[in-house]
């Protein structure tokens, strides 16, 4: 996702946010303990063990979209939700492991030519659908065209392939040109929509229920509200011990956790921060903390003013605490940011001198651009775990530079397809993916996803040779080059990098501490249910 929430929700409360935390009863801004892990596993009671017991119906619920935006199809669906079922019912052929190192899923091999202008596909044998045919070469290929359909949501995520020149050789090869050399094309594969379908598949409905090859099958879809999933007894990893995942959207933080608490879901994803610091306590339930943490920010459009002159982006950056971030929105569940994309992330830039809170410096920079006692509107929205406490916590520590955010309340189930990146400052959210893969989607004049309208010719063609460098060293001397220019002059103001947890009852084992974006989350191919006491 891009999972932009995921990136890349129901309609819910519409609240006048005032830019104080006390109107919106948040919890008082002061200092909070950092975390030294979820806590929850090490006490008297705790997740079950034991061999997995078979069987069951687990409800699991999550962030969606509303009816009339909700998608079936994998390579459309941009919701946390969406991807969730897609991971379940179809599969990649590449994955992300939680560092972001890849795991071979479809495919068993992924080889480059010299140059990285042609690799070799190799699947893995004896894999069937859901309904027994076998996966073979065409089934990428069709997928492959249909990703690079214009049309559809997944157009960029392949934009490197030539389909002119690509072909199957033989059932389980196939040949892929690029249309620009890439060192490392599996780190592509497994972006967000990156899912193989089988060949021939058009509809993507509640009545059609198409097939694929995941732990799992479609057994109804309701758009908006939620999804039930059957086991898939030929699945290739061998089939999953549930019976049946029954997946619910619920799109604001506060009611997901209600359908947890009240006992409509055995599992809760995206909870607020202060929500899992409370479920600590909770000896029924564990908290399951992702070892690495998501962007926490904010995106300013560099073609838009007051924002198209780089003094004043500079100013913006500098009017955060970010550590005041991490402590008093994120509970402690995460790391300070430093206005780039993709920590821990292989060519993640971390030479660069951390960034820190400096008023001062800011009205200087404001004075300098003629813009003091900056005002600008931030639309906000209960879409994404720490959203509405970030944007209102930014507010009040922004005033000591000069700036007045007012912040805007705006729908969840609609905030990352119809306001962000389409306003001067807006939240973004985008999940753990390679620095190939984000900068591929974000980052050049011509990505699908450049919600800062960063465009910049000289950049966009020193990302190409970085793609294409098959030599690591110069690939990160390349990437860190990149990365100093949008350190200096981009338009992300990323304070935090925030650890989503997730919950479960302790009914329930075999949960995997996922990062989003990776094949961990949302992942239910392992999970069970114990019985009852």
């Amino acid at each position: 996702m891009n999972n932009s929430t995921s990136g890349r929700s129901g309609v819910g409360r519409r609240r006048l946010l005032t830019g104080t935390a006390g109107l919106l009863g948040l919890a008082a801004f002061g200092g909070v303990p950092l975390l030294t892990g979820c806590g929850t596993a090490d006490g008297p009671s705790g997740p079950p063990v034991g061999p997995p017991r078979p069987g069951g119906r687990l409800r699991s619920v999550i962030a969606g979209r509303s009816a009339t935006s909700d998608v079936l199809d994998p390579h459309e669906a941009g919701s946390s939700a969406g991807g969730a079922v897609s991971k379940n019912v179809w599969d990649k052929l590449v994955a992300y492991n939680n560092d972001l190192t890849l795991r071979y899923r479809l495919a068993r091999a992924l080889e480059p030519n010299a140059d990285g202008s042609v690799w070799r596909i190799s699947l893995r044998p004896g894999v069937v659908f859901s309904d027994g045919s076998p996966l073979t070469a065409r089934d990428v290929l069709w997928s492959f065209e249909r990703m690079l359909d214009p049309a559809r949501a997944s157009a960029g995520d392949l934009a490197v392939v030539d389909m002119s020149r690509t072909r199957a050789e033989g059932d389980l090869d196939v040949l892929v040109a690029m249309t620009t050399p890439l060192a490392d094309f599996g780190s592509v594969l497994a972006g967000w929509y990156c899912y193989i379908i089988k060949a021939g598949t058009t509809d993507f409905d509640e009545k059609t229920l198409p097939v694929g090859t995941g732990p799992f099958a479609l057994a109804k879809w309701s758009p908006g509200d939620r999804t039930l999933l059957r086991r898939n007894d030929r699945h290739w990893d061998g089939p999953a011990p549930l019976d049946e995942v029954e997946i619910i959207q619920i799109a604001e933080t506060e009611a997901r956790m209600n359908a947890f608490l009240s006992g409509e879901a055995e599992v809760v994803h995206e909870m607020s921060y202060l929500q899992a610091r409370n479920l600590e306590n909770d000896p029924t339930a564990t908290v399951y903390v992702p070892p690495e943490g998501l962007m926490g920010a904010l995106q300013m459009r560099v073609d838009l003013p007051p924002f198209d002159d780089v003094r004043v982006r500079q100013a913006m950056r500098l009017a955060v605490d970010r550590q005041a971030m991490v402590d008093s929105v994120y509970y402690g569940y995460g790391e300070v940011g430093n206005d780039l994309y993709g920590k821990g992330a292989p060519f993640y830039n971390d030479t660069l001198p951390q960034r820190t809170y400096d008023p001062q410096r800011a009205r200087e920079l404001l004075r300098a651009a003629g813009k003091e006692n900056l005002e600008i509107t931030l639309p906000t929205a209960d879409g994404m775990p720490g959203m509405v406490e970030s944007a209102t916590l930014f507010a009040e520590q922004a005033k000591a530079a000069g700036i007045t955010v007012r912040l805007e309340s705006a729908p969840a189930d609609t905030y990352f397809t119809q306001i962000t990146g389409k306003r001067p400052l807006t939240h973004i959210g985008w999940w753990n993916y390679s620095l190939d893969y984000f900068y591929g989607q974000t980052g050049t004049s011509s990505s699908p996803s450049n919600g800062t309208g960063w465009r910049r010719p000289a950049w966009d063609a020193k990302f190409a040779q970085a793609r294409a460098a098959m030599d690591p060293r110069r690939r990160r001397e390349l990437y860190f080059e990149l990365q100093e220019e949008l350190w200096h002059e981009g338009g992300y103001i990323l304070h935090s990098f925030a650890k989503r947890p997730d919950a479960a009852r302790n009914t329930v084992g075999g949960m995997r501490a996922g990062v989003p974006g990776t094949d961990d989350w949302a992942n239910y191919a392992t999970t069970w249910l114990a019985p009852q006491s």
